[in-house]
C-alpha cells in the first residue's frame, strides 16, 4: 500500500526556539509581549531529564520506536495535540515548534520578515561547512542552509532570474510538452496497474526533475523515455533526493546521536550528498559547455536560470542549479 506524500496530509512548518523570541508587529498579527504563551504551554510529546523524548523512539516502551517514519510521526502528533505542537530538544538538538495551521506558518513568516531563521537540513550544513568545506570554502551555502542576512543576500541574487512573470509565458510551451510526455507515459503503463499502484510517485519524479532541469538548465535529461535506467545519472539523482529526505528526517527530527558519533546513517548520507553534488556538478558543466559553444548571444528571456545566474556571479549560479536538482524534484512533485 502507497503511502500518501507528506503534502497529501499536511501543510507543516518547523520553528527553532531562539533564546529570544521575536514578536510578530505586523498589522494583521500584532500581538504584544503580555499576551504570548510560555513555551511550556504547548503540548507535545512528555520529556524526560536528560533524555528529552527520546524514551517516545526506543524499542519496545517507545511509542514509536526505533523505526519511525515521518508519516507516522507528523499525523500522530497531529492527531493528538492539534496545530502547534513542541519537541524538546535532545542530543544538541534544539527545542521545535512543529506548526500545521497555515495561518500560523504565514504569521511566522511575516514576524521574520527578509531575515528567516529556518531550522532543518543540519546535516546538509555540517557536509558543506565541514565535510566538504574546502567546495564551500567561499561562504555561498544557498537557500537550503544559509540563515538570516545570508539567505537574505543569496535570495536577493537569484529572485530577478527566478520570478519574473513573463517567465511563465517562455517555460510554458516546453513544459507542457513535458507533462504531454508523462501523460503519453502513464497511458502506455496503464494496463500495468501493479507497476502505477507502487511507482506511480516514481514516475511523478521524473517528470518533475526534467521540468525542473528544463528551467534551471534550458536542457531536457531524459526522464521520460524508456532508456531511463537506474543507472541513468537522473536515475541516480532521484534516489539521492529520496535518501536525503527520509534518512535526514532519521538524523534531525527523531533523536539521533549524530553530532556526537558518526553512525552507519549519518555515513551513508554524507556519501549520498557527495553524489548528489557531483551528479549536479556534472550537469552543470555539461551546460556551461553547451552555453559556451553556442558561439553566440541569444534574447535575455531565452536563456535559463543556470545561463542568467552565470552573468552575475558563477558561484551562485553553481549553488542554484544544484539546490534546483535537489530539492526541485520533491517539492514540485509532492505539490502536485
Amino acid at each position: 500500500m502507497r503511502h500518501k506524500t507528506l503534502s497529501e496530509c499536511y501543510s507543516i512548518f518547523t520553528v527553532k526556539v531562539q533564546h529570544s523570541t521575536r514578536i510578530c508587529t505586523h498589522r494583521k498579527y500584532s500581538t504584544s509581549i503580555q499576551d504570548a504563551k510560555p513555551f511550556k504551554s504547548i503540548p507535545g510529546l512528555s520529556s524526560l531529564p536528560y533524555i528529552g523524548p527520546l524514551h517516545h523512539f526506543l524499542p519496545i516502551i517507545g511509542e514509536f520506536g526505533p523505526n519511525a517514519n515521518i508519516f507516522n510521526v507528523i499525523g500522530t502528533l497531529h492527531k493528538k495535540f492539534g496545530s502547534v505542537v513542541k519537541m524538546n530538544g535532545v542530543f544538541a538538538r534544539a527545542n521545535m515548534v512543529i506548526l500545521f495551521d497555515p495561518k500560523l506558518i504565514d504569521q511566522v513568516y511575516r514576524s521574520q520578515e527578509s531575515n528567516p531563521l529556518r531550522p532543518g537540513f543540519e546535516t546538509m550544513e555540517y557536509y558543506r561547512e565541514v565535510i566538504n568545506k574546502d567546495i564551500f570554502a567561499d561562504g555561498i551555502y544557498g537557500l537550503t542552509t544559509a540563515q538570516g542576512p545570508k539567505w537574505r543576500d543569496f535570495r536577493t541574487k537569484v529572485n530577478p532570474a527566478l520570478l519574473k512573470l513573463k517567465l511563465v509565458r517562455v517555460y510554458t510551451p516546453p513544459l507542457d510538452e513535458i507533462a504531454q510526455d508523462l501523460v503519453s507515459r502513464l497511458k502506455q503503463l496503464k494496463d500495468n496497474t501493479t507497476y502505477l499502484t507502487e511507482n506511480f510517485m516514481h514516475e511523478v519524479n521524473k517528470w518533475s526533475l526534467e521540468s525542473v532541469a528544463y528551467v534551471g538548465l534550458g536542457d531536457r535529461l531524459g526522464c521520460l523515455t524508456d532508456e531511463l535506467t537506474p543507472e541513468h545519472p537522473a536515475s541516480k539523482l532521484m534516489k539521492c533526493s529520496k535518501d536525503i529526505m527520509e534518512t535526514s528526517f532519521q538524523l534531525e527530527f527523531v533523536p539521533h546521536p549524530w553530532k556526537y558519533i558518526s553512525t552507519p546513517a549519518f555515513k551513508r548520507l554524507m556519501k549520498t550528498y557527495d553524489t548528489q553534488w557531483q551528479i549536479s556538478a556534472m550537469y552543470i558543466d555539461g551546460a556551461k559547455k553547451r552555453f559556451n559553444a553556442r558561439g553566440h548571444d541569444i534574447p535575455e528571456e531565452d536563456k535559463s536560470i543556470l545561463e542568467k545566474l552565470l552573468a552575475i556571479d558563477e558561484r551562485v549560479a553553481v549553488m542554484m542549479g544544484n539546490e534546483m536538482l535537489m530539492a526541485g524534484i520533491d517539492t514540485v512533485a509532492f505539490a502536485t
